[in-house]
């Protein structure tokens, strides 16, 4: 009987001993990696981070690499409920080279000045925006799609903060949106696969002023079916410019409908990111080749808006959402393709394209 007693106390001790080392291994994983879970995207399953990891904030702090106190946003400074972009003086459109993403305009002549932190001008190699430090989100992003832009970078998936902001701004990290809770994807305006022609460039699609907080339906479906038919129209011989954004407040995921996300930051404010309540695009497409201008008597258009919402598609796909150029200009306020003379312009944003 003793016997037996000793080995039910030795299974005992057996059994803490593997909890413990279990506990200790999570807790050193979750040290070093982040808290995961596993997210399926427009480009499949990954596992990402829904906290930066404790190792990584520490060596931060260390580095003298957090945001000061003295450039964050207050919380009377934070995200109204809907997206505003004023346009400055239109000498922001002097025209931009062929293949520019702005080649055909710049749809809120926005400049790159700190004085319009809602409509302030970003340029990169890969595309430009027009960001809005009040919503914390883009207002809109174009880039120019041709074959030479797609080649065999794999997707990099580092979601990562804009360090091209002014550091009186806040910069969005990938954690501050809070999938557990909010279940908003971070959903890429110009997409990660539109940008594999190196790794760099595939890269910088991941900056978080790319970003929109866009119902997963949205994104993997109606919006990942769109893209894929973009890059369609490219293989089968066009180039395109493209536009997209969010327009609006109150989207709505698994986890109920909401206009913003609040974001605490360290030092205990708050800040507001706005939830669009539609996502839209428009692209002019055209024969690839030089000269674009003298090829506008092929060139088509087509634009859609998409409720940011569930279970859209079980009435169709991205189709049923196709709409003109004029329209979204109604919305928005924006002037899209402006530097087009006047008579094709009006011809081309009044067409609503037809599969």
């Amino acid at each position: 009987m003793a016997k037996k007693r000793k080995s039910k106390r030795g299974s005992a001790k057996i059994i803490s001993t593997i909890i413990m080392i279990i506990l200790v291994v999570g807790a050193v994983l979750w040290f070093f990696g982040g808290k995961p879970y596993v997210e399926l995207g427009a480009e499949g399953v990954s596992l990402v981070q829904t906290e930066e990891p404790l190792a990584k904030t520490i060596a931060d702090i260390l580095k003298g690499e957090e945001q000061p106190q003295s450039q964050l946003v207050s919380e009377s400074e934070s995200a109204p409920k809907a997206a505003s972009a004023p346009k400055a003086a239109s000498a922001a459109d002097q025209g931009y080279e062929e293949n520019d993403p702005l080649f055909l305009g710049n749809p809120t002549d926005a400049l790159t000045d700190i004085a319009f932190d809602s409509n302030y001008l970003m340029v990169k190699p890969q595309y430009t925006l027009s960001y809005n430090a009040q919503t914390f989100c883009p207002n809109w992003v174009a880039w120019h799609l041709a074959n030479q832009d797609m080649g065999e970078a794999d997707r990099s998936d580092d979601f990562r903060p804009d360090l091209e902001l002014p550091e009186a701004w806040y910069a969005i990290k990938k954690a501050d949106y809070q999938y557990n809770k909010y279940g908003f994807d971070r959903g890429h305006v110009c997409p990660s696969a539109d940008r594999t022609a190196t790794k760099t460039d595939n890269s910088m699609t991941f900056l978080m002023t790319n970003m929109v907080p866009q119902s997963p339906d949205n994104n993997r479906i109606i919006w990942m079916h769109f893209e894929n038919f973009e890059r369609e129209l490219v293989n089968a011989g066009n180039e395109l410019y493209i536009i997209a954004g969010p327009y609006g407040s109150g989207g709505t995921s698994s986890k109920g409908t909401f206009e913003e996300i609040p974001v605490t930051l360290k030092s205990g404010q708050t800040v507001h990111m706005n939830v669009p309540a539609y996502t839209w695009k428009v692209l002019l497409a055209i024969p690839e080749g030089e000269d674009d201008l003298s090829r506008l008597d092929s060139a088509t258009t087509i634009a859609i808006n998409v409720p940011n919402k569930m279970g859209m598609q079980k009435t169709g796909d991205w189709e049923q959402f196709l709409c003109s150029i004029d329209e979204i200009e109604g919305l928005t306020g924006y002037d899209f393709f402006e530097l087009l003379p006047d008579e094709i312009e009006d011809k081309l944003e009044a067409f609503v394209y037809t599969r």
